[in-house]
């Protein structure tokens, strides 16, 4: 952001941009850093940012290192799926079995969790494919739907409702919450 936004450009600063899967007791985290604060949530960043990079951030560095100037916290807490271990085995390719369908999105197999540069990828994947397609070349393949999708499939008899959040608020549609407002259900 700060090479290609003016607004962000600086000659001796840079900008770091951290989007984090939903961290809650539910997800696997030990943590709800949901309902942390945000000074607690920016601490903890910080303190695993110099962990990560100790000649960068933090007393290791030279010259003390790099210092955080702003920060926001943006809670979405619907935003990715939980990434917890396996779950890739249900993404389906972006090649279908059936002839011109190609899927592309943040759901379908690709190497970032569920979020807008998965689907940026995920589309140009499918754009390989197209292109495959097109000069006859052999791409990656249609990926084999997991055996207890196929169960679930065949065995369903009934129609389930579908479950999140409710409302007319931002987040109801996969915007970010942020400010007051009516009620929103968490189911």
């Amino acid at each position: 952001m700060s090479t290609c936004c003016a607004e962000y450009a600086s000659e001796d600063k840079s900008m770091l941009e951290l989007v984090f899967a939903p961290c809650s007791p539910v997800a696997g985290s030990d943590k709800n850093w949901i309902a942390a604060s945000d000074d607690e949530i920016v601490d903890a960043t910080v303190k695993e940012l110099a962990r990560l990079f100790p000649t960068e951030i933090g007393p290791g560095a030279p010259n003390g290192g790099a210092v955080l100037v702003k920060q926001t916290v943006v809670r979405v807490p619907r935003s990715v799926y939980a990434a917890t271990p396996g779950r890739g085995k249900f993404r389906p390719s972006q090649e279908s079995p059936i002839d011109n369908f190609v899927m592309a999105g943040d759901f379908a197999t690709q190497k970032y969790l569920g979020s807008m540069e998965g689907a940026v990828l995920s589309g140009k994947l499918a754009a390989e494919v197209i292109c495959d397609r097109s000069v006859g070349r052999k791409s990656r393949g249609v990926r084999d739907v997991h055996d207890s999708i196929k169960e679930q499939s065949e065995n369903r008899r009934e129609v389930k409702k579908p479950v999140g959040v409710r409302g007319d608020y931002p987040i109801a549609f996969g915007g970010g919450q942020q400010g007051t407002g009516g009620n929103v259900y968490h189911p």
